[in-house]
């Protein structure tokens, strides 16, 4: 199960690592964010390496805003507190691609 940030500290905490992680902001409205959520929860799987968190970002605007989301679902990678590579859309070949490259 993908874990839901709860606050901007732990969104902070979290990304600020040398760990990849990977964010789905996404939205209870949102459709396509429904239709990829089961995708996304699979790759967490594939890659135990990456760290896999949910934004929503009604709950969590202050975040949403800070990374500049204009459209969900968007998925940011980002590594030592920075972004590095950045999806928008449900699309599960986009979304492998940001893996495998983040991954390699």
């Amino acid at each position: 199960m993908v874990k839901a940030i709860e606050s901007h500290q732990e969104f902070k905490d979290l990304i600020g690592g040398s760990q990849p992680v990977v964010v789905d902001y996404w939205a209870t409205w949102c459709g396509p964010c429904k239709m990829i959520s089961p995708h996304f929860a699979k790759l967490e799987e594939k890659y135990p390496g990456v760290k896999f968190v949910k934004v929503d970002v009604e709950e969590q605007e202050e975040i949403a805003k800070e990374a500049g989301i204009k459209a969900m679902p968007t998925f940011i990678a980002y590594k030592d507190g920075q972004p590095i590579e950045t999806v928008t859309g449900a699309v599960p070949a986009k979304l492998n691609a940001l893996l495998e490259k983040i991954s390699a």
